[in-house]
């Protein structure tokens, strides 16, 4: 049975105030965006005035401007952690074509990426990419911030946060041809702590939520939305949850979105404190990359969580 798709709303959490730990707003943000993560897995976040919307149409415009650019050049894009380098037109993902920077928020290796794409150099993409990516991993690191302080482990968010590789990907997803299927990227769960995504505005995400119904995302411009990856419901013991999303194409017009996913470069652990009789431990330590290569495999494309199956107990 095809699940039904809703046009309700994800929760909508301000952090358009002044956010600043141990303040009046910040517990009841804080609250708020506990509350969504452990229920929905996801929420939007209204950040207008951190990210001005001068500098959200700057930044699809030298999107599109990336994506313009020869296929001979865009394939320079590599790596050898899977997908943070050029990919299109894969057998599940038809539409979608994709570039990633990886830490990006390290103004050098925006530069060196330019400078990959651009040997002339390109100043404007370079400092769009890089201020976008600088206040977005600030959203990032705020929520993340607030979880570990909601369950009591604040102690050990910088050297989490020290941890932390921040992966820029940038994806264009092209219109659907009368003979092909409209779904842009199959239903799927993020392997980040946090992954925190921003589109034109062409709508298509799609959440699933735990009763199985689909929720269309429409976001207002300027917004983002912030979505619980497998590492995160892992290291929560599994308090935060996880949702399924997808892509489906609507209309004739190309879709571009940006996601932010936070990888860290130690093994994802549960706290000690988020173990007792009442919630025993559920996964065993691993690493990202390996959860990543894994969610590649046969097995791991069966599996109904990669998480569960790759590490759970």
């Amino acid at each position: 049975m095809v699940s039904k798709t809703l046009n309700n709303k994800l929760p909508v959490i301000d952090f358009s105030g002044d956010v600043k730990p141990g303040t009046d707003y910040w517990l009841s943000v804080r609250t708020e965006v506990c509350r969504a993560l452990e229920e929905y897995g996801c929420f939007e976040a209204v950040y207008g005035n951190k990210v001005p919307l001068e500098l959200h149409d700057e930044m699809f415009r030298v999107i599109e401007e990336l994506f313009d650019l020869p296929l001979e050049t865009k394939i320079l894009n590599t790596s050898p952690k899977p997908y943070y380098g050029y990919a299109a037109e894969a057998s599940v993902r038809p539409l979608l074509e994709g570039l990633g920077i990886d830490d990006a928020p390290i103004l050098e290796q925006v530069s060196s990426f330019t400078k990959l794409m651009w040997p002339e150099g390109n100043h404007n993409f370079c400092e769009t990419v890089h201020s976008f990516t600088t206040k977005v991993t600030e959203l990032e690191q705020t929520v993340t911030r607030m979880v570990f302080e909601n369950y009591g482990v604040e102690k050990y968010y910088d050297s989490h946060i020290e941890s932390m590789n921040y992966l820029l990907r940038v994806m264009k997803y092209r219109k659907c041809q009368a003979s092909e299927s409209n779904l842009g990227a199959t239903p799927h769960t993020d392997k980040s702590y946090i992954t925190v995504l921003h589109q034109n505005q062409i709508h298509g995400l799609e959440v699933k939520t735990k009763s199985g119904e689909w929720i269309k995302v429409k976001p207002t411009a300027g917004s983002f939305i912030v979505m619980t990856g497998d590492a995160f419901l892992a290291w929560s013991n599994g308090r935060l949850h996880c949702p399924i999303h997808r892509v489906v194409m609507e209309g004739d017009i190309s879709r571009y979105s940006v996601g932010l996913f936070a990888f860290s470069r130690k093994l994802v652990e549960v706290p000690q404190e988020l173990v007792d009789e009442h919630h025993p431990l559920k996964f065993k330590p691993f690493s990202q990359i390996g959860l990543v290569n894994f969610m590649m495999t046969e097995e791991g494309q069966k599996a109904e969580s990669t998480v569960k199956a790759y590490c759970g107990i």
